[in-house]
């Protein structure tokens, strides 16, 4: 999806601008070494989207300054996927913090936010007419003392869909994604 990187970071700037609102809670947020174990997580989960079949492109969120920390896009054949995830990562293999419904709630909102913006957006202008699924998720990340990985977690809270109907098929595939499998 061209300009898709620059139209993030606007669409981050807007909701930033307009809403304030950033799921930092149970958040990595605050320590300096934290943070960097939540970039860690963050990266982490940038190269298993490298590794979905379907060739999906990833970006994280500048400075997580949105309820998503990354955004990634696809092209599935009939329509566009766009996947907007919250990443929670923690040295405690079974402590890493869920959204509770609140934080789920701000999550989806930003997805219709985003949904909305895609649709008036000059810099996405040629993807106007197209179909696209707009969806949220979760990935819980392990960060042992060694700093390697394991994705612990994840879940597909909800899809939005601009300019097209509800097909069967498109449920799973969406599910399929969240579920950051690479093989």
């Amino acid at each position: 999806m061209k300009n898709f990187n620059s139209f993030v970071d606007d669409v981050v700037t807007k909701w930033r601008s307009k809403k304030k609102v950033i799921l930092e809670r149970g958040g990595l947020a605050g320590v300096a070494g934290n943070r960097r174990a939540g970039d860690s997580a963050e990266e982490y989960i940038l190269r298993r989207i490298k590794g979905i079949p379907q060739n999906y492109v990833g970006k994280k969120s500048n400075g997580s300054q949105s309820p998503a920390d990354i955004f990634a896009v696809a092209n599935r054949g009939r329509f566009w996927h766009i996947m907007l995830i919250q990443v929670k990562s923690s040295e405690q293999q079974n402590n890493i913090y869920r959204l509770n419904e609140a934080e789920k709630k701000v999550l989806n909102e930003f997805a219709k936010f985003f949904k909305k913006e895609l649709g008036s957006s000059k810099t996405m202008s040629n993807y106007k007419n197209s179909a696209v699924v707009i969806s949220t998720g979760y990935a819980g990340v392990f960060n042992d003392q060694n700093n390697r990985h394991l994705l612990k977690e994840t879940k597909h809270f909800s899809s939005f869909k601009k300019n097209m109907s509800d097909v069967k098929d498109v449920k799973l595939k969406i599910a399929l994604a969240h579920s950051l499998a690479t093989s």
